[in-house]
């Protein structure tokens, strides 16, 4: 049985590496067996979006706001090519602590 995971890509402008790491960590979590959901944001966009989705945990690459109790995680290691196992190793462990 593969898990549905649902998360929030948040960068600068919303478009182009929200996009990019929102796509990695799909590729990185299929390879651990989970069924990734992105949506991808700026992070004045941030509020709305959590208020009107529930997300697994938050994937961001530039500074975020408040973010209630949905974990958070810098995808920066995953911009540079230096931190795809650290970054899925964090999120594995969030995800298990789910339940997921």
């Amino acid at each position: 049985m593969v898990d549905k995971v649902r998360f929030l890509s948040v960068c600068g402008s919303g478009v182009v590496t929200s996009h990019m790491v929102a796509n990695k960590i799909v590729d990185l979590l299929s390879e651990q067996g989970y069924d990734a959901d992105p949506d991808e944001c700026n992070p004045s966009e941030l509020e709305g979006y959590l208020m009107r989705s529930q997300y697994d945990f938050i994937a961001y690459s530039s500074p975020i706001g408040p973010h209630g109790d949905v974990p958070a995680f810098s995808a920066m290691g995953l911009i540079t090519g230096m931190g795809d196992d650290e970054f899925v190793a964090e999120v594995i462990k969030c995800l298990k602590e789910q339940g997921k």
